[in-house]
Formats: structure tokens, C-alpha cells, sequence
């Protein structure tokens, strides 16, 4: 087990990990077991499960052939946070929206219901009710957690606004009235916020591309699909990369968004905001913010790993784990399995504040 700094005590720790839902149903799994191994006695800590939480599609209704398949994995996932003594948080992705289909909101629906039995825990899918957020928790008197559902501006079907779903937010600009209040008004204290798209990436979503996927287009989806497809393989990403698919911040629901956001991160410099969505780890630096995408829960996909802002990039299953001490610093790490030591092997650590 890693050893415990000096400050451990008075340390508020918030693990990230992202895109479980295609972790091993018939045996324990090896990333939450290597996650598990760092976790201490004290509450002063979370686990934030960034979306993707049961693939390919949610949690379907009774009935359905992929059901038992998805209550496998969220049992999975309560199993192995049986005696954690800090906050569990699960976002929702695009496929517990039912991978983006007109009826996601009843997948959604019914995975915060369902992890509400599981986990005996009200609020633990996160915003409730499928609503945009933002939702704030207090972790400490200097350290905000605010939760934001990036699904709800790609859903195509019903997106939930106002009181008659529970939401506090009425519109999208409502929305983003009320986070940048949020960042507005505590400027003095460090606020971690997370959802489950990125804001910025140097892989597949992010639009960006290998050599190889230009000749071999079809290994965007399968790293084996070695079909040569020159000249007129490239249309696939640059389809991607211009236009993009619902899921890419191309696209222009996305566009709009990620737009947005980062007019605020340039407004109100310092924060911190955590992803999942790419199958990868990634820290990034822009405008005196940082980017976290920690989405290598259960599945990989490459990063490109040099980029002007990138400061890591990696393939390999892990999660990132943020330290929040007493005196104001915050030091990220970023962990991955390794088949000779239980608890992984740390790849990267920086002390970013």
C-alpha cells in the first residue's frame, strides 16, 4: 500500500476514475482492487466514478438481454467500495443515457434508483434527476466539489430543466449563470469540478489523429481492424475531427458547451475540472486551469502523447488521485496496474498547487 505523506491526515484525497462499466463481471477486477489498496481509514475522501458506468448501454429495463449483464457491474462496482469510509459519487455518461438514444433519460432514471438501493445512499448519482446541475458539495470549508451533467447538452429525447423535473437550473443559460456564480464567488478556496466529457483532450473525441488512422481507419474502433483504406480512409477522421459525432467535441452541441466552459476557466483561472469519456489519462494545463480526463477504468484507447499543453499522456487502465492538504497544495497522481505490486505503479505526480 502506498505510504501515507506527512499531512495524510489533514489531507482530503479524491480519487478519479472513469469508463467502469466494461469492467470483469466473473472475477475481481484488477483497477478498483488496485484503487481499493489506496484508500484510508479516514472520511476525508471520495471516489468519483466519472460515467460510462455500465456498458454498452445503462441500465436497461427489466426484461432486456443486457440487464443482467449491467446489474453485474454495478454490483461490481458496490462490492468494491464495501467499507469505504468517504463520499461515492457517480456521474452519468453518454452511455447510461442509453448510448445518446431518444429515451436515455429513463436509462438514466433508473440508474440513480438503482444505485440508491444498491449503495443504501441518496444522492449518489449525480446531478439528480438527469438535471444539468451544477451541484455543489462542500468537502471542507476551502475545497468545492461541483458536479456538472455534460450528457444533458448531447441527449437528444428529453433534458430536464426546472422544478417540474427537480432541477434547479431553467435553461442553459441559467445554467451557466448559476456556475459562474459558483466560480465567482469563491475564488479563495480550490473547486474541483467534474463531468463526464472533456474540455480538452489529445485523443479520439479531442479530434486527434495518427498516421495510422488515416490508412487503417477502421482501428479507430478496433486497434486490430488493420484494413488499408488509403486516401479514402481519411475522410473518417477528418469527418471526425471537422464535424464530429455526438460524442466528439466537434459536434455542435458539444461545440457549444465546451465553449462556454472554457470561457469561464479563462474568467476564473485556477480551478480544476475532471473527465472521463476518452479511454486514456490525461493532464492538461490551459489558461491557469487543469484538465484531468481519467476514463481508463475499464477499457483503452490511444493518446496522442506530446502536445503543447499536455503535460501526461498515457494508455494504460488507472485512475488519478488528487490530495487536497490543509495548507492550500494540491498534488495529483496518476496510478496504472502492475501485475508485480497489488497497489499499481504511480506514473505521475506533480504538485499543482
Amino acid at each position: 500500500m502506498p505510504e501515507p505523506e506527512d499531512n495524510a491526515t489533514d489531507a482530503y484525497e479524491i480519487f478519479l476514475i472513469g469508463d467502469t462499466g466494461a469492467i470483469s463481471e466473473s472475477k475481481p477486477d484488477p483497477v478498483l482492487c488496485m484503487m481499493r489498496r489506496h484508500f484510508m481509514q479516514s472520511p476525508d475522501s471520495a471516489v468519483i466514478f466519472l460515467g460510462d458506468n455500465a456498458y454498452p448501454r445503462g441500465l436497461p429495463p427489466r426484461g432486456n438481454i443486457l440487464r443482467k449483464s449491467a446489474e453485474c457491474i454495478l454490483k461490481k462496482h458496490r462490492e468494491v467500495m464495501e467499507g469505504y469510509h468517504g463520499r461515492v459519487i457517480f456521474l452519468s455518461g453518454n452511455h447510461d443515457w442509453n448510448k445518446g438514444r431518444r429515451n436515455g433519460l429513463e436509462y438514466v432514471l433508473r440508474q440513480e434508483k438503482y444505485l440508491e438501493e444498491l449503495f443504501h445512499q441518496k444522492k449518489i448519482l449525480l446531478p439528480r434527476g438527469g438535471c444539468p446541475g451544477p451541484e455543489v458539495i462542500h468537502a471542507r470549508p476551502d475545497l468545492l466539489v461541483v458536479l456538472i451533467n455534460t450528457q444533458w447538452w448531447m441527449q437528444p429525447g428529453v433534458r430536464p430543466t426546472g422544478p417540474a423535473f427537480g432541477c434547479s437550473a431553467v435553461s442553459e443559460a441559467d445554467f451557466f449563470h448559476k456556475l459562474e456564480d459558483i466560480l465567482k464567488h469563491n475564488q479563495d478556496k480550490r473547486i474541483l469540478i467534474a463531468g463526464h466529457a472533456p474540455v480538452y483532450s489529445y485523443a479520439i473525441h479531442g479530434g486527434r489523429f495518427k498516421l495510422k488512422h488515416h490508412l487503417f481507419p477502421f482501428t479507430l474502433y478496433h486497434r486490430r481492424a488493420y484494413v488499408p483504406v488509403p486516401l479514402i480512409g481519411s475522410l473518417l477522421p477528418m469527418y471526425r475531427k471537422v464535424f464530429g459525432a455526438r460524442e466528439d467535441v466537434a459536434h455542435p452541441r458539444y461545440r457549444r458547451l465546451r465553449h462556454r466552459l472554457k470561457e469561464l476557466f479563462r474568467k476564473y483561472p485556477g480551478a480544476i475540472y475532471a473527465a472521463g469519456h476518452e479511454h486514456n489519462l490525461q493532464y492538461i494545463t490551459r489558461d491557469g486551469s487543469h484538465f484531468i480526463i481519467s476514463g481508463a477504468g475499464s477499457k483503452l484507447k490511444y493518446v496522442i502523447e506530446e502536445g503543447k499543453n499536455l503535460r501526461f499522456g498515457l494508455m494504460a487502465k488507472g485512475f488519478f488521485k488528487l490530495r487536497f492538504g490543509s495548507d492550500g497544495s494540491v498534488l495529483l497522481e496518476s496510478w496504472v496496474t502492475d501485475r508485480r505490486h497489488p497497489e499499481g505503479k504511480r506514473m505521475y505526480q506533480k504538485q499543482i498547487m
